[in-house]
């Protein structure tokens, strides 16, 4: 009986030692998730440079086809690249297509990132900085006319991703113009440089949607006849929750999704079997940011309903037009998802998937595709 007794004790010490533990992996994932990320593309290291060729330390998304740009030297330069010229078991060797800052050599830290220009001027694109009133204060934006000196009429609003910056939907630009709108690439708290949010944490849509309100209220107030929203993954996110909370949201006529962050419990589940983390950890993790007393301990001033930012829910809600791109062996979020809202609402949405694209790269795995899915679903608009 006493050998019972102690083994049992034993027992049920590890079970409380292992709860222990997944519960500490459940708060560290999520308070990552919430504090806002200022580097979120994977770091690498610059082996070799020859002037039109740069050698990085391979990683997954490396190898990628399409053209990219790259920081290096502690983000202190910035160069972009083009098509892969070679790969081996550990490196990548990509074109150099243009060095806009710093000089690459062997030994410097660096990233690849979708967002291929890092500014309106970079890509030849004339345009005009703006400050977006919101309750937070005012937000950085740029205002890119179809053409030089053209009046606020038909405007997209673009939003980024987690930890992005607004450089990364400027891939999408270009296309907008062709089909005769604006583009107004906004900012949203926690952004470097701009108001952060009271509790200074990510609500991963759930409060940025009344900074993309603010700047649909800014347009109109220039101007503005039509409006559209674009938005990559938690951009989209924070797209589909301004339309289903907004007093404005009758005033949007379409929406372009790439990549959503359309259900955050499926995102964390893939987040954590990348992160090789024990199967439970992702659930725990929902579960604390949506706990009105347990978020407290990761910062978050409120909760975040995690409940509402399904696939299902904004399925049955939607009521604006859809363009939805989507990479089909997407790491962040799961192409499952996608399809599950397309599926669902096939009278709204467009759905437009690319093969091997990852995340917030379609435009880069096929700019030709990309830029006509944009064109075409915004001229019809007009």
């Amino acid at each position: 009986m006493r050998a019972r007794s102690i083994v049992a004790g034993v027992v049920g010490a590890a079970v409380l030692a292992a709860a222990g533990g997944l519960a500490a992996m459940a708060a560290e994932y999520a308070r990552q998730l919430v504090t806002p990320a200022r580097r979120p593309d994977r770091p690498s290291r610059i082996l070799a440079f020859t002037g039109d060729a740069v050698t990085i330390q391979r990683y997954s998304e490396a190898g990628r086809p399409g053209r990219y740009g790259m920081w290096f030297d502690e983000d202190r330069g910035y160069l972009r690249v083009g098509e892969v010229l070679e790969q081996t078991r550990v490196s990548v060797t990509r074109a150099v297509d243009l060095i806009e800052a710093g000089e690459p050599a062997e030994g410097m830290t660096c990233r690849m990132t979708g967002s291929y220009w890092r500014d309106p001027a970079a890509a030849g694109l004339a345009h005009e900085d703006v400050l977006v009133p919101t309750a937070l204060g005012p937000m950085p934006a740029w205002f890119v006319p179809p053409q030089a000196g053209e009046p606020w009429r038909d405007v997209v609003i673009l939003v980024h991703g987690w930890g992005a910056s607004r450089a990364e939907p400027l891939r999408a630009v270009p296309a907008i113009a062709r089909a005769g709108w604006s583009s107004l690439v906004v900012t949203y708290r926690n952004d470097v440089g701009v108001p952060a949010a009271p509790d200074r944490r990510y609500h991963l849509g759930a409060e940025e949607w009344r900074d993309v309100e603010a700047a649909i209220g800014f347009a109109l107030e220039r101007g503005a006849e039509r409006i559209a929203l674009a938005g990559w993954s938690m951009g989209g996110g924070t797209v589909l929750q301004m339309l289903l909370r907004s007093r404005l949201a009758d005033r949007v006529e379409r929406i372009v999704l790439d990549s959503p962050a359309i259900d955050w419990w499926s995102i964390l589940r893939a987040q954590g079997r990348a992160a090789s983390l024990p199967a439970p950890v992702a659930p725990l993790t929902g579960a604390i940011v949506s706990s009105r007393v347990a978020s407290r301990l990761v910062g978050l001033a409120e909760p975040i309903p995690l409940s509402e930012l399904r696939a299902a829910g904004f399925a049955e809600r939607l009521s604006t037009p859809a363009l939805l791109i989507q990479g089909d062996d997407d790491p962040t979020t799961p192409v499952e998802a996608a399809r599950a809202l397309a599926a669902a609402r096939p009278d709204l949405i467009e759905y437009a998937e690319f093969p091997g694209a990852g995340h917030v790269r379609c435009w880069n795995a096929d700019e030709a595709r990309y830029a006509g899915l944009l064109t075409d679903w915004l001229t019809r608009a007009r």
